[in-house]
């Protein structure tokens, strides 16, 4: 008998690269009695390795159970000693490769496993064939590198299927963990026919099951349809999700689901009430299906039972879709405003809840139409979406400013975590106002900053000076509006530190000794200090100014010697900035330099102290931060 019986020249030319050939497969065919033996130690010795990983053991608690995988390990290795490869063994080695891709395996528990499995091979094979085991071994793993290709091909294409059809992915990652098989879809293909046939008597018990059910609660179906309506639509959705077979095209049948869960989302229909109605169609069916007529059959069962699964499934698929809607109506007495926007026509704003409809007409947006704009042009008036949104940097919250002709209010807008499948065309946003937060911070931060302005009186108008200035240069840089108006307000915090400086060293005429200085420079540590752990984007910011900006481009700065990008951007405006300023400023301890001499000395540290593009961007228009800073005296 052959031991390869594999009919595709491709794969026989791939089990040649891979060292895999008749007569070695013959070879250890001779052992297999005394190999077979082995597999139930060497399987139970290898998912004893495997269990005292900490992330594989929880995976597999997630996705199967130990004696199952071992069971189906058992089997793999009885068919790597009985040395037989056909092309079943090739297509089962490559549904179990697609199986683990699509549960999210990782391909390195391969690589892990194979090696430890042929090192606990060798131990049990050179027990009982200590000759021939490395024979026995190399032919092994020339099986386990022919299967190793089989299966990086199942994750490929696994790949492949997901980017291009991620919904479809998702979806049937959804199937596998509603326990529906492919027996279910073939069950149902099955009774299409009979649907049909029988739809008229179908219709009939779904209309008593129906009524009986919602009883007095015609709450559920207020704003639905009207009631003949309703049943029409039924009897026209059952006639199609059979005979053009819905559940085959998931995708299709997903944009159904999401516009029966958009009725509940828009209130014109209770969520129970599609609850009712599939299991007013499960008992329609079993009174119609389940008579003597067809009891004898026992197919008529199993049909049904796909039927319920199936629509169990689908109600899970409304219930996630559906969830956190029903969260934010439940919780409205939470200080949050919601809107949803398309993923794939960006920013299209495709829902507003009746608390973010306050909220447009208290900023004096009512007159517009919010259904259909873009959330960027309505809310902040850009004709492109903002650098900072929660969706494209998949980040901490965006802050915003929104406002009317009486004063602004700090918004922070982030996204309301959503099921997978949902996150593919939409995105669910949620505001809170947190303007009663930001203003007690800001107070408390300016009061510090004022503090520092009393005890150095060389700072007074030199803080607000920067913020004006970094703005200036942020946006010559190219930097987007959001960042701009960010580190006009960080870069007046960049000295705050100072308040933990002593007066005699902040006040000293003279040159500061070496002791001194060194407790000059952590002003640097405590402005971070004070800044970090405040949670809005502008002071986070602010905290790293305040870290960096006696950082040099060439490493030799303070605090932590960082250089070149390293540094971050707004520390590297404000150090080119701050520098300017306090040249051109009289200080207790120096008189104001020219114009020139600041120029030449800033020119003198371009990629030395200075980052050079910013500095060559600052001097380039030189005349203009000259011009500004006068206006800001």
């Amino acid at each position: 008998m052959e031991r390869i019986q594999v009919t595709s020249k491709e794969r026989l030319q791939q089990l040649r690269y891979t060292g895999v050939t008749e007569e070695r497969l013959q070879y250890v065919y001779e052992y297999r009695n005394i190999l077979l033996t082995l597999v139930d130690p060497i399987v139970d010795e290898l998912y004893e390795e495997i269990s005292r990983i900490d992330s594989l053991r929880e995976f597999i608690q997630r996705h199967s159970t130990l004696e199952r995988l071992k069971t189906t390990q058992k089997r793999y290795l009885q068919q790597c000693f009985e040395a037989t490869i056909d092309d079943r063994y090739i297509q089962s080695r490559y549904n179990i490769g697609r199986a683990h891709s699509e549960i999210g395996l990782h391909l390195e528990w391969y690589l892990a496993t194979y090696t430890k499995y042929i090192d606990i091979i060798y131990k049990y094979v050179s027990q009982v064939l200590p000759e021939q085991t490395i024979h026995i071994l190399l032919v092994i793993q020339a099986i386990f590198s022919f299967d190793m290709q089989l299966t990086l091909e199942a994750y490929k294409a696994a790949e492949i299927e997901k980017a291009a059809h991620p919904l479809r992915y998702e979806l049937d990652k959804l199937l596998q963990m509603n326990g529906i098989t492919n027996q279910d879809l073939e069950n149902l293909d099955q009774f299409s026919g009979y649907i049909s046939f029988r739809i008229d008597s179908i219709m009939e018990n779904f209309h008593h099951s129906l009524i009986r059910r919602l009883g007095e609660e015609s709450h559920y179906s207020v704003g639905l349809l009207q009631k003949e309506q309703h049943l029409d639509y039924v009897r026209n959705f059952l006639l199609q999700f059979f005979q053009q077979k819905v559940y085959d095209d998931l995708e299709a049948f997903f944009f159904i689901i999401r516009d029966w869960s958009r009725l509940v989302i828009e209130q014109r229909c209770h969520e129970n009430f599609f609850h009712i109605v599939a299991e007013s169609i499960c008992e329609a069916l079993k009174k119609v299906f389940l008579t003597k007529e067809y009891i004898h059959d026992f197919h008529f069962v199993q049909y049904i039972d796909s039927f319920e699964r199936f629509s169990k499934f689908t109600l899970a698929i409304m219930n996630e879709i559906l969830r956190p809607y029903l969260f934010l109506r439940d919780f409205d007495f939470l200080d949050i405003y919601a809107y949803e926007i398309s993923t794939i026509d960006f920013g299209r704003i495709t829902w507003i809840d009746d608390k973010m409809k306050r909220l447009l007409k208290k900023l004096g947006m009512n007159d517009k139409r919010p259904i259909g704009r873009r959330c960027y042009e309505l809310l902040h008036n850009r004709p492109v979406p903002c650098a900072e949104c929660p969706i494209l940097k998949e980040s901490e919250p965006m802050l915003t400013t929104l406002g009317n002709d009486r004063g602004l209010n700090y918004y922070k807008i982030r996204m309301l975590p959503q099921t997978k499948i949902f996150e593919l065309s939409r995105a669910l946003m949620v505001i809170q106002d947190v303007t009663k937060e930001s203003k007690v911070m800001f107070d408390v931060l300016e009061r510090l900053l004022q503090l520092a302005d009393y005890r150095d009186d060389d700072t007074k108008n030199h803080v607000h000076r920067i913020g004006m200035l970094s703005g200036m240069l942020a946006r010559l840089a190219g930097c987007n509006e959001q960042f701009v108006s960010n580190i006009e307000t960080a870069a007046k915090y960049h000295d705050i530190g100072k308040v933990g400086i002593p007066d005699y060293i902040l006040k000293k005429p003279g040159k500061l000794t070496k002791e001194e200085w060194e407790s000059m420079k952590t002003h640097v540590v405590i402005g971070h200090q004070i800044l970090v752990n405040l949670d809005l984007p502008v002071i986070q910011m602010a905290a790293n100014i305040a870290r960096t900006h006696h950082e040099w481009w060439n490493g030799g700065g303070y605090p932590n010697g960082l250089k070149g990008e390293e540094i971050p951007l707004e520390g590297r405006i404000v150090a080119i900035v701050d520098v300017f300023d306090a040249l051109l400023s009289k200080r207790i301890y120096k008189d104001a330099f020219p114009p020139e001499k600041v120029k030449e000395i800033l020119s003198d540290g371009r990629g030395k102290q200075f980052d050079p593009k910013l500095t060559d961007l600052f001097l380039a228009m030189w005349d203009d931060f000259i011009d500004a800073r006068e206006s800001l005296k």
